[in-house]
């Protein structure tokens, strides 16, 4: 009988977009995986920067799989590189015995510090990344990067990616595409169920926020900061495009942030309907996502945009912004099949791209059909093989010297 391999997983905190695929790596009867959180961010109240306000996932993030929480963790309580630090890690991982380790990317000391132990003890070690080209700085900056990250990236035996973007932006600084997996992102249970049931969810939620059903219900979701450019949604719906036309265009926020107050304002000041919700929670997001007609990701930086696979997830079309991670022929969003691209940062375009899928009901049909389909990536299975498949990767390349 083949031995069970071990994998460690470190992260800096419990991510609530990576919960659903350690819960199925833990289940499978041939690994025996162990998660190492660097700290308790998402596990006790703490205000997130990005969202403005106390954030505490109403998912259990650390049930159903073995971990703990590393030295130091009570200690830090932000996710920034001169914050997360925990010299204990190689101690750790050391008391594991792991086959490989799996590494959340690369740019806090725990990780690197993480890495260094794999190298010393020769133990493949893997990152986990969504790094895309749109994050590489410019000039100077830019220079050293190249120069530095493909010598970093060598120690890596494989790297696990969201999406096209990523694979192409590691691709480029001349990593092996052989050893490039993709794992599909996963959602939480609830997105599932409310897409079994999205007709008496839509129903009840549009009643509840005074939507008719004839209205066209255009959502955003994530954290209100200048760079998701959700302001470009909001000035789209006052261009002639949408505002003059009989059907009335309704945009739905799901999110909060520093630029809350001056979204409200700029609505009024349009003139245009839009409905602010505030954060919402990982049990509520899916009804939000169940009652609208297409999903809008206007952001001008976006290493991957975990908002288009739940909106995918629901059947939703989706208009974005060329700035997308996401985006590409075998990604989430894909351009005419079940996306409509703009230039990011014009809202005329916008504002013609959302009436002419609001105008088109055959498209939107086609469209959430596609969402549908592609949405099965991230369903878990796909993902979970891929990470093993890297693991044998790794331990077969270099698992018989290790030993």
């Amino acid at each position: 009988m083949t031995a069970r391999m071990r994998i460690a997983i470190v992260f800096s905190h419990p991510v609530q977009y990576f919960v659903p695929l350690f819960r199925l790596l833990a289940k499978e009867p041939d690994v025996e995986l162990k998660l190492f959180f660097a700290t308790k961010v998402g596990i006790r109240p703490v205000v997130d920067p990005g969202f403005g306000v106390p954030v505490v996932w109403s998912i259990p993030l650390t049930d159903g799989y073995d971990h703990e929480f590393l030295p130091r963790a009570d200690e830090i309580d932000s996710v920034g590189f001169r914050q997360v630090y925990n010299p204990g890690v190689g101690r750790a991982l050391a008391a594991f015995r792991p086959d490989a380790v799996i590494l959340h990317g690369y740019a806090l000391p725990t990780m690197l510090k993480g890495l260094a132990w794999c190298r010393l003890h020769r133990i493949p070690a893997l990152m986990i990344a969504d790094s895309s080209a749109d994050q590489v700085p410019p000039g100077l900056r830019r220079w050293i990067k190249y120069r530095i990250v493909p010598r970093l990236l060598a120690c890596y035996a494989g790297l696990l990616l969201w999406g096209e973007r990523s694979e192409d932006y590691f691709a480029g600084f001349g990593y092996p595409r052989a050893r490039l997996h993709r794992v599909p992102n996963l959602m939480d249970e609830s997105f599932w169920a409310a897409r079994a049931a999205r007709a008496e969810i839509r129903a009840a939620f549009r009643a509840e926020h005074g939507l008719a059903e004839e209205d066209f219900v255009v959502m955003a979701s994530g954290k209100l900061q200048p760079h998701k450019r959700v302001a470009d949604t909001v000035e789209a719906l006052a261009r002639p495009a949408v505002a003059t036309a009989a059907r009335r265009t309704v945009l739905v926020v799901a999110g909060d942030g520093v630029e809350r107050g001056a979204l409200e304002a700029l609505a009024a000041a349009r003139g245009v309907d839009v409905r602010f919700l505030g954060f919402v929670n990982l049990d509520r997001l899916p009804q939000v996502y169940a009652a609208a007609d297409a999903f809008v990701h206007a952001s001008e930086f976006e290493p991957f945009g975990v908002v288009m696979a739940e909106a995918a997830a629901l059947g939703l079309p989706l208009i974005v912004s060329d700035r997308v991670g996401a985006v590409g022929a075998t990604a989430t969003a894909r351009p005419d099949e079940n996306t409509l691209l703009y230039p990011c940062g014009d809202a005329d375009a916008l504002a013609a791209t959302i009436a002419r899928l609001r105008d088109d009901e055959a498209l939107r049909t086609r469209f959430a059909a596609a969402s549908d389909r592609i949405s099965a990536d991230h369903d878990g299975r796909r993902s979970v093989a891929a990470v093993k498949r890297a693991v044998r990767q790794a331990i077969g390349r270099d698992g018989a010297e290790a030993r």
